[in-house]
């Protein structure tokens, strides 16, 4: 496990399975999303990415009684130094932030699995991380946002 927010109940985990690079989203144990790379990744350093599209407005529309920034799809894309190796449309999202009871872990999985299919914790990252970079893109609200 490189990194994972929640666990079985919701979440998502970007790990290595037999050395592909997956990135999975659990849709509150509804379902499961996953990408995964084609290849194991050969020995050396890599460059994975993981960048998702969120197509909706977001949670900043809630400060005004309005609900239609939150639950919309998006698009995730998985990249192992440079190259697409899984693209991927989600149709929804959680309308609100994870479940507060899981963990947030990098280098290993520590409470629930997102997927027990895969892996059971602890799920320890075997390799060495020397980069971990999170982003996060806030879009910008409209007047029409804004009304209640």
């Amino acid at each position: 496990m490189m990194l994972t927010s929640g666990g079985r109940f919701g979440g998502y985990g970007f790990y290595l399975k037999n050395g592909k690079p997956v990135w999975l989203w659990n849709m509150v144990d509804l379902e499961r999303l996953k990408w995964e790379g084609a290849e194991a990744l050969s020995p050396g350093k890599h460059k994975v990415d993981f960048d998702f599209l969120y197509q909706g407005k977001g949670a900043g529309t809630l400060a005004f009684n309005n609900f239609s920034g939150v639950g919309g799809p998006g698009s995730g894309t998985l990249k192992v130094d440079g190259k697409v190796v899984a693209t991927k449309t989600m149709p929804k999202t959680l309308p609100m932030t994870l479940q507060w009871d899981e963990s947030f872990d990098i280098g290993s999985d520590t409470l629930t699995g997102v997927n027990d299919a895969d892996y059971q914790p602890p799920f320890r990252f075997t390799g060495t991380l020397n980069k971990l970079t999170i982003k996060l893109d806030r879009p910008q609200l409209s007047a029409a946002d804004t009304k209640s």
